[in-house]
């Protein structure tokens, strides 16, 4: 199955005249209205290919792949929309289109329609169009559209809000971790948790759920794009706050928290002094790494608390904790039991004479009790540091959701002394961060590679947690991914990658489904190298001269349509894909040659030659540089055409013997 094509009768404001959109499948269709009834004419596409783009040769296949392109504003993110639209429960709100949506069938000559906003349909072939037949296939059952787009940019979509449940894009990603936290975890007295801290969390799931997978760990396509190691495990960076003040700390509470600060920079310093087991028996790196972690633990949680009390606090006098009950236990208590005792009977006296505990019972206990186990079970040096620590999977997820349950707990602090929250300054209300930060590798990736995992970990939280329990949503036997400039973060090396691993990497994810449905792929892309990778009957393209004239979607047999894209010179994709007319240059250097150009042939303007000489010098295109430094001589009499020659030699010299090394 595959969309073949879709008309368009009118549109709320994208189209003004009837639209027609081919997918470059077996036959092209041209449309015609008469009269409310639709005459669909086909014709055989010479070039088209079967499984052309299967290349897993799974269950899955992808049974077709096309791009979308055209000028900023032309429309691209708009037309996905469109198609979106036919496959979501509501669709009162979005914007007016009449349309006809036409699917081709493997084995069926003549298409079905799964849209139709028209009378009757009939269809013809160019030989038969005199003889009309009817077209009455209606697909009996609908695919299912999934749509991503890498963008937060502040654009409310209204006319998918809360109907389109299969849309995994950045917008629809945050607002649903930040609604599951406005409706769970919060503290009390409905306080929430750091927005920034959970969007980082919850990402950080994804990531590292989808990193530790099955798919991951047994198709090296996955390894080979991510440079993964055989033994993949997560990295937690443990990082404090570094500047410690006592200005606004309630002076009650200032004794026991530079007490569990003094124990622990003490322990760190003397690691050396410390025997385990047996007293002649000295630790070994390991070991040591384990110890010293433990402790900047330790000063990382105070560094916490410090930043909270430190902001503002109007509770100095109303600080509480019982030294004089616990003086025996804590003159025996080492950093990490005093902090225990100090989370566990620290309060604040509210002018009720009541106390309000800062933390429940346990919770940071139970944090540290997790982080330390985690520690303890490291066997090598490079598994753990001062600062750093490799953990399992299921490790580092439960760490984070314990380190998510203190920070709750801590950024309810203030929240807990006002009975209106209204109250509370803008200084109280923001939120402190965690000190734990995670990491997939031990390396830092680049913003394209977490472009990348990004996007396959949104895809295989969506599929594992939506369509892999059947009872939850009804699977369909055919998905149509619509990826909004997904590669719009790669650097070009990846860009030439981005198609074939599309094609070799989503099977996958499918085929885990309980009924492997096909798949095809509708992407927007504003890159010439993505579309060497496409068949030119796979390319929709949209014309629109500026944003007071409507947008036009190319026909296949346009005389204005771009001819060459699959395997094509990269210079002739940029200025046909993309409408460029004047120049494959930048418009700054364009200026400046035309400027040059100008100066040049100014005969009487002999001001500014060494300005000229060097900006010709600059040039890197040979051709222009040499016709540049030859219209120079001709003005200067001089021989700095010879000279732009010499360096062009050398310049192919120096390759000509990289090229023979």
């Amino acid at each position: 199955m595959r969309l073949a094509a879709i008309y368009i009768e009118e549109h709320e404001y994208l189209f003004k005249e009837p639209q027609t959109i081919n997918f470059g499948g077996r036959y092209f269709y041209e449309f015609e209205n008469r009269d409310s009834n639709v005459i669909v004419t086909k014709t055989l596409n010479e070039n088209f290919i079967p499984d052309f783009f299967n290349l897993t040769k799974l269950a899955s296949k992808v049974t077709n792949l096309n791009a979308i392109v055209g000028q900023n504003g032309a429309g691209k993110s708009t037309l996905l929309d469109l198609i979106r639209s036919e496959f979501i429960r509501h669709g009162y709100a979005l914007p007016q289109s009449k349309s006809l949506f036409l699917i081709e069938i493997e084995g069926e000559e003549d298409p079905v329609f799964l849209r139709n906003d028209f009378n009757k349909i009939f269809i013809a072939t160019t030989e038969t169009k005199a003889s009309l037949k009817e077209l009455k296939g209606k697909l009996s059952y609908k695919p299912q559209t999934i749509y991503f787009s890498p963008h937060y940019d502040y654009k409310y979509n209204p006319n998918f809000d809360d109907i389109d449940n299969h849309d995994i894009s950045f917008d629809k990603i945050v607002e649903m971790d930040l609604e599951e936290m406005r409706d769970k975890n919060t503290n009390e007295n409905g306080w929430p948790y750091s927005a920034s801290q959970e969007l980082i969390f919850k990402n950080s799931l994804r990531q590292i759920n989808f990193l530790s997978s099955d798919l991951v760990k047994t198709q090296n396509i996955f390894k080979d794009l991510f440079q993964l190691q055989e033994h993949y495990e997560p990295i937690l960076h443990f990082r404090g706050y570094n500047e410690v003040k006592e200005w606004n700390t309630p002076y009650q509470l200032r004794d026991i928290l530079n007490s569990i600060a003094k124990k622990a920079e003490r322990e760190s310093d003397d690691w050396h002094l410390i025997r385990k087991f047996e007293k002649d028996k000295v630790l070994n790196q390991v070991e040591i790494n384990q110890y010293l972690l433990k402790r900047n633990v330790i000063k990382c949680i105070l560094s916490l608390l410090y930043r909270q009390m430190e902001r503002k606090n109007s509770f100095l006098q109303e600080g509480f904790f019982p030294y004089e009950e616990l003086k025996i236990e804590l003159g025996l208590a080492d950093a990490y039991q005093t902090l225990v005792l100090f989370a566990k009977y620290s309060a604040i006296k509210l002018k009720s004479t009541n106390s309000e505990k800062i933390f429940s019972d346990g919770i940071l206990e139970k944090f540290l009790d997790k982080v330390y186990s985690v520690i303890e079970k490291t066997t090598d040096e490079d598994s753990v540091s001062n600062g750093t620590l490799k953990a399992s999977t299921e490790d580092s997820i439960e760490i984070l959701r314990f380190q998510r349950q203190f920070l709750n707990e801590l950024n309810s602090y203030y929240v807990k002394f006002y009975s209106n929250k209204d109250e509370l300054t803008v200084e109280e209300r923001e939120k402190i961060e965690g000190f734990i930060n995670y990491m997939p590798f031990s390396r830092r990736m680049s913003s394209g590679e977490n472009a990348l995992l990004n996007f396959y970990s949104r895809i295989y939280d969506f599929l594992s947690t939506n369509l892999k329990e059947i009872k939850y949503r009804k699977l369909k036997s055919h998905y149509i991914l619509l990826l909004d400039e997904a590669d719009l973060t790669f650097h070009i090396s990846w860009k030439k990658k981005y198609v074939k691993a599309l094609l070799k990497t989503l099977p996958f994810f499918f085929n885990e489904l309980e009924n492997s449905p096909s798949i095809e792929i509708i992407f927007t892309t504003h890159d010439p190298i993505t579309l060497s990778d496409l068949p030119n009957s796979n390319v929709i393209y949209i014309e629109r001269q500026d944003y007071n004239t409507p947008s036009n979607i190319l026909a296949f047999n346009s005389k204005s349509r771009p001819s060459k894209t699959f395997g094509a010179n990269i210079s002739d994709l940029i200025a046909d894909s993309f409408f460029i007319e004047s120049s494959l240059i930048g418009d700054f250097a364009f200026d400046k040659i035309q400027e040059t150009i100008v100066w040049l042939n100014n005969k009487n303007d002999h001001k500014n030659e060494s300005y000229y000489k060097k900006l010709i010098r600059t040039i890197d295109e040979p051709i222009i540089q040499r016709k540049l430094a030859e219209m120079y001589d001709a003005k200067t009499n001089r021989e700095f055409q010879l000279e732009v020659i010499n360096e062009q030699i050398r310049k192919l010299e120096e390759l000509k013997k990289r090229t023979q090394e």
